[in-house]
């Protein structure tokens, strides 16, 4: 079921929003709703979740695919911990794609942090080492280092470039858009599920649902997938699609949202942190007790870092074309600053309801 309304009578879309959110049973139903620039966007309703990775999913990826940067990933994804959102939102279908980054700069004459620098840091697949992906003058989302067309994600743009999009979508429909926190973002990749995956807890059942580095990579590019390999490199088990795939082009989660995991990271809103969730914990256990901590409510990163003494640290969620299955899971966390731009990342956009 599909709703098109004018967000520049803002009473009417207020309406449309409110009725589309008092019909649904659950979190992430069907109904949605297509923006004048052509953004389909899909209602998730507020909900409570346990953010990070458990104890439970710990144990589960104790396999034989799982040892790279293992004690990394310990590190950044757990303890997990009870959160509770109580605002409804709509969230894009699908990551912005090229096509509609491009109506933004037609439309404004923007120019990315890529293009008014030193371009961006894109895939060099004749380099070696941490030279694979470097920082190269004259890429950018318009030529990110590999073919798209506009139904691709866009990449090479930075997070203040994601936030510049979200402004000017939000004036042109008189709504507020914005980044999605890692908290909603984790929800609504989630989906309801408690798995690794949105698909299970399988990281060869992933690659029905996102574009992660698979036999397609691998077959122009031997080197680059060889960490956690967890799916065959025959050639008929690739998904054909070397870097970026064209935006849904892969089964959907059950709340509707396509490429949640892989194609390209995500930018989230938060200011990142290392010891974010260790600190969110400790402040719910001294509110409700070590057994049973209190939930966090509505969590919006930290309001500084000791990383941010050295720069704009943002977050970045979902995996990419470049990782495999297991870099893409729904507690997975990565950054950047927030005025790099990178060949593997994108964005989403949220639209706010007023509840």
């Amino acid at each position: 079921m599909y709703y098109t309304a004018s967000f520049s009578q803002l009473p009417v879309a207020a309406v449309v929003a409110l009725a589309i959110f008092a019909g649904l049973a659950a979190p992430g139903a069907s109904a949605e709703i297509v923006s004048p620039t052509g953004i389909r966007m899909v209602p998730v309703r507020a909900g409570s979740f346990e953010m990070g990775m458990t104890n439970e999913n710990d144990l589960k990826l104790h396999h034989r695919y799982s040892t790279y940067q293992r004690e990394i990933h310990d590190y950044l994804e757990k303890p997990s911990f009870p959160v509770q959102l109580t605002h409804n939102f709509f969230l894009g279908a699908t990551e912005v794609t090229r096509g509609q980054f491009g109506k933004f700069v037609a439309a404004t004459g923007y120019q990315t942090d890529a293009e008014r620098a030193k371009g961006a840091w894109v895939f060099h697949p004749d380099q070696t080492g941490l030279e694979r992906f470097s920082l190269t003058e004259g890429r950018s989302w318009r030529e990110p280092g590999f073919p798209q067309t506009d139904d691709h994600p866009v990449t090479c743009v930075s997070w203040r470039d994601a936030m510049a999009f979200c402004a000017w979508l939000g004036k042109e429909e008189n709504a507020v858009y914005r980044l999605p926190t890692e908290a909603e973002w984790e929800f609504a990749c989630r989906a309801g599920t408690t798995s690794p995956y949105c698909s299970g807890d399988d990281p060869d059942g992933m690659l029905a649902y996102g574009n992660a580095a698979d036999a397609a990579l691998y077959a122009q590019h031997p080197d680059d997938v060889t960490r956690q390999r967890s799916k065959g490199l025959r050639p008929e088990e690739g998904d054909g699609h070397v870097y970026t795939s064209p935006v849904g082009s892969f089964k959907p989660n059950a709340w509707g949202l396509y490429d949640m995991h892989g194609n390209v990271w995500e930018w989230c809103s938060d200011k990142y942190s290392d010891r974010i969730y260790t600190e969110t914990l400790d402040l719910a256990r001294e509110r409700g007790s070590r057994n049973q901590p209190a939930v966090t409510v509505d969590p919006q990163g930290p309001s500084d870092t000791p990383h941010h003494k050295h720069g704009d640290w943002r977050s970045l969620r979902g995996g990419s074309w470049y990782v495999t299955p297991f870099q893409c899971r729904s507690t997975v966390r990565a950054f950047a600053e927030a005025a790099d731009a990178f060949s593997y990342n994108g964005f989403r956009v949220l639209r706010e309801v007023k509840n």
